[in-house]
């Protein structure tokens, strides 16, 4: 039940905020959290749900940009997108703790598959304009927003409070097998069959999402949240809740800082596969996965070392080393050494998203989950924010310099972050 009451202090967490003990992994029990039947159905959704986005992305990137050649296009598109999120992804939050999240993931899974159906229809007729691209992003922007809130707290509500932290890094694990063979697959296809072809598979990848979902058990650990107060002041309350627990604010502010620096670069890997590395859409997509690839090698690792200790510094480290090491991508004129900049960059950006995620979890009350969620999908909307600047500096400065710049300050934001959010640091 909502209270009047925002709890604020470590004592005021539900029981699984306390990190479980460290002991020997196994490899049999790199996988554990499979041992949960609707874990396993939720992993199949997450991994459709996965390739649909990626598939999303590539197509409407390489549709815009065929059509304009216009990296402030791209930037805008991108933008668009995001920003959408950010505005709504709150009351996403309020729908994740006020009714049942599998409800809400299917729902707006199959919202975003009838919007890919029409633009592919669209496409394949040869009635595509520019604006039905900003229109199709707007709509999968608001899809997004209400369905990562509730997909998010969704891997709380079918684990265990032993098995969370695995589960997290499983749950990444599997979003990166999309990263890695979506993008590289879908560009392949992109290239022989034209955009139309990201699209229909899109489609069918959003449905089988969807019938995975449906599997999923009607009961879990959800506390769904009942009280008569409304939904504005719920909102409220997980923004003021967000803000209190300087633990939880820190967290959020540090997922922030990618967002609005690092990941505006991701669509404008379309021009540094075309001008600088002349590779083109399959070099594109074989960009755009290999951050995958080491992202699969630094989950692998993380789920394999079981209950790591110092998690907070061990996350501000990998986030850092992550700037840096794209700072070194920015740089590269050579395909190959580019390819293996970005997989070592996937392995320290993914070990410290999921620290991120498992200690916000770790931090956070039941009943606020879905809120707190919602807040912190907030921060990757700000990339919108971050999509313009990249873009007029790429198109002042070129790729290189453009990406490199805001790299670096990611880098010293970072640096920052470490020196002086304390709380944050010596979480365990």
């Amino acid at each position: 039940m909502a209270t009047g009451r925002l709890p604020t202090s470590a004592s005021d967490a539900t029981p699984g905020a306390t990190p479980p003990k460290r002991s020997k992994t196994s490899t049999s029990e790199i996988f554990v959290s499979f041992r949960l039947r609707d874990f396993r159905y939720l992993t199949l959704s997450t991994l459709a749900a996965g390739f649909a986005q990626w598939a999303k992305q590539l197509a409407l990137f390489a549709l815009v940009y065929e059509m304009t050649g216009s990296a402030v296009q791209l930037g805008a598109v991108a933008a668009f997108r995001g920003g959408v999120g950010t505005l709504i992804a709150p009351y996403g939050g309020y729908l994740s703790d006020r009714f049942p999240r599998r409800r809400i993931i299917v729902a707006s899974t199959l919202l975003d598959a009838v919007l890919a159906a029409i633009l592919a229809a669209l496409v394949l007729f040869d009635l595509a304009h520019v604006w039905h691209v900003y229109v199709i992003a707007f709509g999968g922007g608001l899809a997004q927003s209400i369905n990562q809130p509730a997909r998010q707290a969704f891997v709380y509500d079918v684990s265990t409070d032993e098995t969370l932290p695995n589960a997290v890094a499983v749950n990444s694990m599997v979003q990166n097998v999309s990263r890695v063979l979506g993008p590289s697959a879908f560009g392949v296809m992109m290239a022989a069959w034209g955009v139309a072809s990201g699209l229909v598979m899109l489609v069918g990848l959003q449905v089988a999402a969807s019938i995975a979902t449906l599997q999923i058990s009607h009961v879990t650990r959800q506390t769904r949240v009942t009280s008569t107060v409304s939904p504005w002041r719920m909102i409220g309350e997980g923004f003021t809740y967000s803000w209190q627990d300087k633990r939880i604010l820190g967290l959020i502010v540090l997922s922030t800082i990618p967002s609005l620096l690092i990941y505006p670069y991701i669509p404008f890997l379309k021009i540094v596969s075309e001008d600088v590395l002349h590779r083109g859409n399959a070099g594109f997509g074989m960009l755009s996965s290999m951050m995958g690839w080491g992202s699969l090698i630094g989950l692998f690792a993380l789920a394999y070392v079981g209950g790591a200790r110092n998690r907070g510094l061990l996350m501000l480290g990998g986030f850092l080393a992550y700037a840096l090491i794209l700072l070194g991508f920015s740089a590269s004129s050579n395909y190959v050494l580019s390819l293996s900049i970005l997989a070592t960059a996937g392995i320290f950006h993914s070990v410290a998203m999921a620290l991120n995620n498992t200690l916000l979890h770790q931090v956070t009350r039941n009943e606020m989950r879905g809120r707190v969620m919602a807040v912190n999908q907030m921060s990757h909307g700000v990339q919108a924010f971050g999509s313009f600047p990249m873009a007029f500096a790429i198109s002042a400065w070129g790729a290189q310099t453009g990406i490199g710049a805001f790299m670096a300050m990611a880098s010293v934001a970072f640096l920052v972050f470490v020196l002086a959010w304390g709380s944050v640091r010596r979480l365990q």
